[in-house]
């Protein structure tokens, strides 16, 4: 007999902003598959401002407020009939056990296979292929990154609702500069690269640069705008939401393997990716208007947060002119 269709589907989203976005592929694929079901998402608290797919509710998770399996226990007599666990946490497999949702769907690892009803094992090691497609196949293993590309549901009202609420003024015409990456100094480009960049693009193209982030990027925003009138730091000066309305209006965005660069790639904008110690293979953005910069050395990709030989070349070696080069390439096209 055919499996019968499940009415109510729960989601437990990935912690991380770029994961979270890039899975959006997914949960596309689990709305199309299922039309007529509810689907409802686990998000972190955070992150729940994002106009992500779904078709139900959007259930915030705070690890501050609840643990893993008390915050599962609460979810048995919702009737959810599958549980779809995309982080690779063994406390995310533990809230869906906690839960009692009879199918309990996730990878092995983390010795949590036993928490699981279906396990899917990876198909080779880490960073082996892209992170949407490992999702993709807990649903299916026919599904393609391509017909499932991340994307986020913004619209023009929404985009204005976001912008009018900034405490300053957005530019007609501008570049976006988000030199942040909270993994670690392993996945950030050098500050005096970026500021070279910034020089170099401004005389190219005249445009003004906004410099996004959280708290703790704004000395470094500080440090590449300063002395330069037409660069605007506004580190820690905006919403998520408000980032993402941003980027719905820039012309280019230069960032690191980051969340941001995963929101951009989401609206298919312009963008330039730089890589460090991770794989653009495992989590380049799908975005046919992303140029992806990165450095195939000995010791690549490490997936470190800090390098361990001291140097960061993976890094230091993509120049200024390098990126200048794609954004000339981009913003001429």
């Amino acid at each position: 007999m055919p499996e019968s269709v499940p009415k109510k589907i729960l989601i437990r989203t990935p912690n991380w902003l770029g994961d979270l976005v890039m899975s959006t592929g997914f949960l596309r694929a689990v709305l199309e598959s299922y039309p007529d079901s509810q689907i409802d998402i686990i998000v972190k608290s955070g992150l729940e401002s994002l106009p992500l797919p779904h078709q139900g509710k959007i259930i915030i998770f705070d690890k501050n407020k609840d643990s893993a399996g008390g915050f599962g226990k609460s979810l048995r007599f919702e009737n959810y009939d599958c549980f779809f666990v995309l982080p690779p946490s063994f406390s995310s497999a533990w809230m869906a056990f906690r839960s009692k949702i009879p199918k309990r769907i996730g990878y092995a690892g983390e010795f949590r296979s036993f928490l699981l009803s279906s396990v899917k094992k990876q198909d080779g090691p880490r960073g082996s292929q892209h992170l949407l497609k490992q999702y993709l196949k807990l649903l299916s293993t026919d599904l393609t990154v391509e017909k499932y590309p991340p994307r986020l549901e913004v619209n023009p009202d929404w985009v204005d609702k976001h912008l009018i609420s900034c405490q300053f003024t957005i530019p007609e015409t501008f570049i976006v500069f988000t030199p942040g990456a909270i993994y670690g100094p392993a996945k950030q480009w050098p500050i005096k690269h970026f500021r070279e960049l910034a020089t170099q693009l401004h005389q190219a193209f005249g445009f003004p640069i906004l410099i996004l982030g959280t708290l703790d990027d704004i000395e470094a925003g500080g440090t590449i705008s300063q002395g330069h009138e037409w660069i605007f730091n506004y580190c820690g000066k905006t919403s998520l939401a408000q980032l993402l309305a941003i980027l719905t209006k820039a012309k280019l965005l230069v960032g690191n393997d980051s969340g941001s660069m995963h929101l951009m790639g989401a609206l298919q904008r312009p963008q330039i990716a730089i890589f460090g110690s991770t794989s653009p293979s495992w989590t380049a953005p799908i975005n046919k208007h992303a140029s992806v910069l990165s450095r195939d050395l000995f010791c690549s990709p490490c997936f470190a947060r800090t390098c361990r030989y001291g140097h960061y070349d993976c890094l230091n070696q993509i120049k200024s002119g390098m990126v200048l080069t794609e954004a000339q390439k981009l913003l001429s096209s």
